[in-house]
């Protein structure tokens, strides 16, 4: 399983199609790599507040090919409980 930290990203909407538009940035050896992601409507929302408001994001890869994005394990902050 492949782990890189995402450092950064893009929100795009398309107006044409009427659909958001994810790209994430991370690093392999130094190398800058980025993935596109055109992800349902409906879950726009919860992403782009994962990647506003969670640090670190990780973009995931599996053996079998299965893909995601995950947080870690942080401490519970003075607004969290």
């Amino acid at each position: 399983m492949a782990v890189y930290m995402i450092k950064n990203y893009v929100l795009r909407y398309d107006l044409a199609e009427e659909r958001p538009w994810f790209i994430f940035h991370y690093q392999i050896d130094g190398a800058w790599r980025n993935v596109n992601w055109i992800p349902p409507k409906e879950n726009a929302v919860y992403l782009s507040d994962m990647l506003r408001n969670e640090k670190p994001v990780y973009y995931v890869e599996s053996a079998n090919g299965r893909k995601w994005i995950t947080t870690a394990a942080e401490q519970i902050g003075e607004e969290e409980s």
